[in-house]
């Protein structure tokens, strides 16, 4: 059961966080995984009907997202899922980006002040954020493992957040998936918990697949032959846990038997300097003098040239290295399948 002072403390930080968010709602402001993706004329279209429902077909060069919380954030450590992604469909040209950010639920996710935002700081001198917006294309939404600890009689309120979520999205792309979560494992410091856990867990996980046949939505199961070594806080995926993941996935998707999760190592070191660049770009450290509130005071400029921006112009000059890492990427995905 989860302790009486959690719950309380999670329902005063959703408070909290509505009221930033109803703060940026009336600066006119999307919410902020919203505000992640680049806005389009028209949603990208499903996918195409297959005999038992949507069926994943990835398009020449589309962009793969991920939303999530700790363990989506940590996809960016293990590769796996994105080396098969790229050996499955090698003629593609795909691209990944990951959105998840440690700590997010379906109720919160908690970003700097004006990140992404169409106006910014509004003092002098300051800039707002012009990175680049990410292209929609597929999306994959993993919500449910952490707000199941709330207990089932969340559930409701789990539904309405995630749903809300995906009108947000719908705008943007209708290629959504949704992604059942993975179980609490038989380790860690709460491994006598893990039973009555899965249990309260697989109600959120019927939920999820309800609201992914109501919306016509593609929904993956987190199918692998799961055991306790495959985490090390019976909470999070360890490498182990991702490379089984990565390989349930893959099959469900239809990748089938041309993944490969575990091969070709100039293709992953690839993968792993594109993450590297990429996390540098979505998060990068000390936001407050890039885009935000201190991008007035001197250490905030160039040293010689006090006009100009240094760390601005450092993040500006990323886009070009992630597009490098990406060229390789798909080189060595290429070579590796011929």
């Amino acid at each position: 059961m989860t302790p009486r002072f959690t719950r309380s403390a999670g329902r005063i930080a959703h408070v909290l966080l509505f009221t930033c968010g109803s703060l940026f709602a009336q600066q006119g402001e999307l919410p902020p995984l919203r505000r992640s993706f680049a806005e389009v004329a028209t949603p990208v279209p499903p996918f195409p009907e297959g005999t038992k429902g949507p069926k994943f077909e990835p398009r020449p060069g589309e962009t793969i997202a991920w939303i999530g919380g700790t363990e989506i954030a940590d996809l960016d450590r293990y590769g796996f899922l994105e080396a098969g992604m790229q050996l499955a469909w090698p003629e593609l040209g795909l691209r990944w980006r990951n959105l998840a950010w440690q700590g997010d639920t379906v109720y919160r996710q908690a970003r700097p002040m004006y990140f992404y935002t169409k106006a910014g700081d509004p003092q002098p001198g300051s800039v707002p954020d012009h990175r680049e917006r990410t292209e929609p294309g597929i999306v994959f939404i993993a919500f449910g493992k952490m707000e199941s600890l709330e207990g089932t009689e969340r559930l409701p309120d789990f539904v309405a957040a995630y749903a809300k979520l995906i009108d947000d999205l719908l705008p943007l792309t209708k290629r959504i998936i949704l992604v059942e979560p993975t179980p609490f494992f038989e380790s860690g410091p709460a491994a006598h918990h893990a039973g009555e856990r899965n249990t309260v867990l697989a109600s959120y996980g019927e939920a999820i697949e309800r609201l992914a046949e109501e919306r016509k939505l593609l929904f993956v199961r987190a199918a692998a032959d799961w055991k306790a070594a495959m985490s090390d806080n019976g909470v999070h995926l360890n490498e182990t846990g991702h490379l089984a993941w990565a390989d349930a996935l893959l099959d469900q998707i239809g990748a089938g038997d041309r993944k490969e999760t575990n091969g070709s190592p100039p293709l992953h070191d690839a993968i792993a300097r594109k993450n590297l660049l990429w996390q540098q770009y979505y998060r990068p450290t000390n936001w407050a003098f890039l885009f935000g509130d201190r991008q007035h005071v001197p250490a905030s400029r160039d040293v010689e040239k006090r006009e100009e921006r240094w760390f601005v112009r450092e993040i500006d000059a990323l886009p070009a290295l992630i597009a490098g890492a990406e060229a390789d990427i798909q080189r060595y995905a290429k070579e590796a399948t011929k």
